[in-house]
């Protein structure tokens, strides 16, 4: 019986109120459920009586008095159980998942997370299961927000982490770190000290917030734990809405921390052997463009950073802008130039030209001003390096084309476009081989479909390797592994790794494309020649690589490749 119908029965719902409530389900796409209880029709306890009678499952009156196992619900995280949302229990010999409802993604993660194997599924309201996460996590140590703050910087420098979250929730906010493999909820905070937290952040900026309006500023951190050490931060306020408090002017942050990363050398950094020596090859260019694409924190300018020490030895002048320096590079021919409300692009490539350096970096190309700039640097004998806001790397010529820059100049000018990312490869101690088939039916069709519709479109050798048997009839795939994994920590994955994409336009290429520039704005006709004039290996073949060969799970596997 459907839900409408059922609480008709039980008298909670009449006729009118269902057909009012189905009208709005049709404009705004929500829960039905959801919109009976907002409504005023129903209360939440009658939504998870019909839960319960529909599945079978127990439903938990109270949470708060029995038995939350901290141990558990500490393992499998903050940010997993609130997203559900559902608290862990344990009753006798049994572990309960107790959640608001069943949804097919719970049934899928359960189905595919070993953490989650053997527990039992029970039922209870979002607001009781909303009150024992709080009961459970909500930190209740003696710190200021200050000093939790400090704390969790320090915390973040210490893993490497890229950023830090001050993440509004229901009821409480979150201090979250991203990590290597994952993200990590460091503390959870009521919505007091969540919003103090947020003021100290905008105070370190000297920014003002306004209700409705998001705003971007940077401080400079000094580490206790590093002893004095000083970082930039730069943070991203959010703006955020609420049900519950309309009238409060609400924000969470993003702190995006530079500072201590390392530059070696590409080896290093994790690239293979051939990768390596493609990028290398940036020395042989006196001038001419060198293009980064991806998103934000995949690694880009750590890899530029790695190109100029290279590029240093050539005793040439370089000039880098950006915003803000990143790494402080020590090589004396370097010259680091930090962008300013005062001191943009535009103004700072004008500077840059007049003190003549041989080598260029742009730290990104924003504007129709910057990329025409960069581009005259470009054809007067300069080597520029820049960064650009693209899905991949063939994907830059729509880009330019949106800039109004004239792409038969802007081709003549490359030397090499890259696209990177960072991935989590899994842990070689724990990882654990699965049936193809046990794959929730999610990956599983959206993998058959990749399957089917790609391999028949690849000609060339170099691909063979997709078209094996081991491919074609794959039935088996690696996810990760033990919980009490020495090597990982039980996270199941090793340290991060990057992955590139480098299309290399050299002079065979470019005499091709010349016959026809149409071909620039064709993905499939400029990989198939880029993949037989210069060695092209695309960031979905790299990913598919992996996976065949148990290096990266599915959900890996979609992220680098899509």
């Amino acid at each position: 019986m459907r839900i409408g119908d059922y609480l008709i029965s039980k008298g909670k719902l009449t006729d009118s109120q269902l057909k009012d409530t189905l009208l709005v389900q049709s404009i705004n796409g929500e829960k039905l459920g959801d919109i009976l209880v907002e409504s005023g029709y129903v209360n939440d306890v009658d939504i998870i009586d019909y839960l319960v009678q529909d599945s079978g499952k127990e439903f938990f009156q109270e949470l708060c008095g029995l038995c939350i196992n901290k141990n558990e619900n500490e393992r499998l995280g903050f940010s997993f159980l609130y997203s559900i949302p559902a608290i862990i229990l344990t009753r006798g010999d049994d572990n309960y998942i107790v959640c608001s409802e069943i949804t097919e993604d719970l049934s899928e993660k359960m189905a595919f997370d070993e953490n989650l194997a053997g527990f039992k599924i029970g039922l209870s309201t979002k607001r009781k299961i909303y009150g024992a996460l709080n009961s459970t996590f909500i930190s209740k140590s003696g710190s200021s927000e200050k000093d939790i703050l400090d704390e969790a910087i320090d915390s973040a420098l210490l893993k490497g982490s890229p950023n830090l979250r001050i993440k509004r929730s229901e009821s409480f906010y979150a201090v979250i770190m991203d990590t290597d493999a994952r993200q990590e909820t460091i503390r959870v905070l009521s919505m007091e000290s969540g919003q103090r937290i947020i003021n100290i952040i905008a105070a370190h900026c000297q920014a003002t917030l306004k209700k409705g309006e998001g705003l971007d500023a940077k401080f400079i951190f000094v580490s206790n734990f590093y002893k004095g050490v000083k970082v930039d931060i730069r943070v991203a306020f959010l703006p955020i809405s609420s049900k519950l408090d309309k009238e409060l002017a609400l924000f969470e942050a993003v702190l995006r921390i530079h500072g201590l990363n390392k530059v070696i050398d590409f080896k290093y950094i994790g690239f293979s052997d051939r990768k390596a020596e493609l990028l290398k090859k940036a020395y042989i260019y006196p001038d001419g463009l060198i293009i980064s694409t991806g998103p934000t924190g995949s690694g880009k300018t750590t890899t530029f950073y790695a190109m100029l020490k290279l590029l240093s030895q050539k005793k040439k002048s370089i000039i880098t802008i950006e915003d803000p320096v990143e790494i402080e590079l020590r090589e004396s021919n370097i010259t680091q130039m930090n962008i300013s409300d005062n001191f943009g692009y535009e103004e700072a490539i004008r500077v840059m030209l007049r003190s003549e350096p041989g080598i260029m970096m742009v730290g990104e190309i924003r504007d129709e001003t910057t990329a025409k700039y960069a581009l005259i640097a470009a054809e007067t004998g300069h080597l520029v390096l820049t960064t650009l806001h693209a899905n991949c790397s063939l994907a830059i010529f729509n880009r330019f084309k949106s800039l109004n820059v004239d792409l038969l100049q802007l081709f003549s000018l490359l030397r090499f476009v890259t696209a990177q990312r960072l991935y989590t490869p899994l842990c070689f101690s724990c990882k654990k081989e699965i049936s193809f088939e046990k794959l929730p039916p999610l990956y599983r069709n959206a993998m058959k479909e990749r399957f089917e519709s790609g391999i028949d479109m690849l000609s060339s050798a170099s691909y063979d390797f997709i078209k094996s048997d081991k491919v074609l009839g794959l039935d088996s795939v690696y996810v990760g592994g033990k919980n009490n994994c020495v090597d990982c920590g039980g996270t199941g994955y090793a340290k991060r790794k990057p992955i590139i994409e480098i299309a290399e336009f050299n002079d065979a290429v470019k005499e091709e494309i010349y016959k026809d520039s149409a071909v620039l704005f064709n993905h499939s006709k400029l990989e198939e020649i880029l993949l037989n004039l210069s060695g092209f290996e695309s960031l979905k073949i790299q990913a598919f690589q992996k996976l065949i060969n148990g290096e990266i799970d599915p959900e890996t596997y979609f992220n680098l490749s899509n």
